[in-house]
């Protein structure tokens, strides 16, 4: 029973380094008797439920700390959480109405304009969307991305929109700050398709 407890845990907790082995007994570094689960995940998710579409990260800067930026690429400017998180909670009916499998074009008016105000912010040109095919036609409908080197590649990405198009059991879409690792290989584009 334990095993199972511990197995739904780790995959609510969406992928910890747990070591199990059902045939030992429980041993706790701490406390006797005691059993220690210690989850070395690095998240930054606040929603069990995301529904993020960035998909898997296909190469990072490899440091382990995702907001530390990998070698010779510029840092996340500090101030993209304020103007995001800022804009979530004077808009919040954008916030609402941002699924674009619900609400169609109209949907798009959040990310447009949370890119826009970081883009204005300090005239910072590098901010713009995650594409989801080489062409860049499609592009990520709930995280911004920001260009960290010369070319279209190389760039941090961050889901500003937690459990984007939820179910009808779900919680209510949220405006989050959830940075992703350094990503070498996906592509940036600074205007919208």
């Amino acid at each position: 029973m334990r095993f199972r407890l511990l197995l739904a845990a780790c995959v609510l907790l969406a992928a910890c380094d747990i070591q199990i082995n059902p045939g030992a007994a429980p041993v706790s570094p701490t406390s006797p008797g005691g059993v220690t689960v210690t989850n070395t995940n690095t998240n930054t998710n606040t929603s069990s439920s995301d529904r993020s579409d960035t998909g898997p990260a296909s190469n990072s800067g490899g440091t382990g700390d995702p907001t530390a930026p990998a070698a010779g690429v510029l840092p996340l400017p500090a101030y993209g959480e304020s103007v995001v998180l800022a804009y979530g909670a004077a808009h919040p009916d954008l916030v609402l109405h941002s699924c674009q499998l619900t609400d169609g074009e109209a949907a798009w008016r959040f990310l447009d304009q949370v890119i826009a105000r970081l883009k204005a912010r300090d005239n910072d040109l590098r901010w713009g969307y995650l594409c989801k095919d080489a062409s860049c036609s499609l592009v990520a409908r709930d995280v911004v991305a920001y260009r960290a080197g010369s070319s279209d590649s190389g760039i941090w990405i961050v889901d500003v929109l937690g459990n984007h198009c939820p179910g009808p059991t779900d919680s209510p879409t949220m405006v989050r700050w959830g940075v992703l690792p350094f990503e070498t290989v996906r592509r940036w584009i600074g205007v919208r398709p």
